[in-house]
Order: C-alpha cells, then structure tokens, then sequence
C-alpha cells in the first residue's frame, strides 16, 4: 500500500449568513472570531468556504425567503459530540437574529433552532 488513511469520522457541515458574521457581538468580538475559537477549541479545526453560496427556502407560513451563506464544516470520530456542536449553532442563529440554522451531519440534513 502507498498511502496511509486516517478517519475523521462523521462530517459536519452548517451554514451561516455571511453578511452578519462581521458584525460585533454583545461580547465585543466578531460571531466570526467566537465561532473560530469555539472550533479551534472543540474539534481542533475546521473548513471554511466563501464564494457562491446561496439558498432560497420557504417557511412555514409559506414565504419565501434568500440567503448568502459561508460553508463550515469540522468532522468528529464520537459523534457524543454533536449536541455539542448543535447547541452552539443554536446560540448563534439566535445572535445572528436567524430563524434557523441548516446542517448536514452524515447523510441527515436538519434545522437547527435557537431555544425560544
């Protein structure tokens, strides 16, 4: 054999309105620098895309509604830390005054929402 594999176990991917990532928080630093840290500390890293990334979607009340995302994703072998993962996505969607946050984990795409 002429390489060597390593899993990273399962994939996470969520995006995040690209816009507001900049803005300052309550807590003075950028959503984007906390969120930089919250990985960094918890999965020991992360990717990252910009460029091209937008969606459309309706809501439950039937309106229809754009967006222009950044793209993470971070991968983890326990998947005991998901809710993790989740609960953090919640605070921000919650910071960055969004209904819901999307993510894929694996093969299962959800919404994440903040606790009302």
């Amino acid at each position: 054999m002429d390489y060597r594999e390593q899993s990273l176990g399962t994939a996470v991917v969520f995006l995040l309105p690209s816009l507001k990532l900049k803005e300052p928080s309550s807590g003075g630093s950028s959503i984007e620098n906390r969120l930089h840290t919250f990985l960094m500390d918890n999965f020991g890293g992360y990717t990252a895309q910009a460029g091209n990334i937008f969606g459309y979607w309706r809501d439950d009340r039937g309106r229809d509604s754009y967006g222009e995302h950044r793209e993470f994703s971070v991968a983890f072998v326990e998947d005991s830390r998901l809710p993790t993962l989740k609960q953090f996505v919640a605070k921000m969607a919650r910071e960055l005054a969004e209904e819901c946050i999307y993510m894929r984990a694996g093969n299962t795409a959800s919404l994440i929402y903040p606790a009302p």
